[in-house]
């Protein structure tokens, strides 16, 4: 086990190392998660649309739905990046918990919109 630590961290105050850092599990998941994100945003705004149209069932507002997906996942990826890089430092135990909740409910709503962007190419 850990020596004590809230919110999944041990103590603050704690020299940053890279190498230990991007060898993290969640930190490779988020690595993975932006690269996904690029090739969504790539896909629809260079595949998704010819002659002016949208090609998910002729509508405008599914490519630009998914677009906005996909920047919105590559900005959250990089700013949840960032967050995992201090989060060692951060020694308010209220603000690791801001931290962790901000994750946590950005993943449910960002799982939601996902999950709702996929009627709009299947009809």
């Amino acid at each position: 086990m850990s020596s004590g630590g809230a919110y999944g961290a041990g103590k603050a105050g704690v020299a940053f190392d890279p190498l230990v850092f991007f060898q993290r599990p969640q930190v490779i998941i988020r690595i993975i998660s932006w690269l996904f994100s690029v090739v969504v945003f790539g896909c629809i705004s260079s595949g998704g649309w010819y002659l002016q149209k949208c090609q998910f069932n002729d509508d405008a507002n599914a490519c630009r739905f998914g677009s906005a997906i996909g920047v919105l996942a590559f900005l959250a990826c990089i700013i949840f990046l960032v967050i995992d890089a201090v989060f060692d430092n951060i020694s308010s135990v209220q603000h690791r918990k801001y931290a962790v909740l901000g994750d946590l409910g950005f993943s449910g709503c960002s799982h939601f919109f996902g999950c709702s962007e996929v009627p709009f190419g299947c009809r």
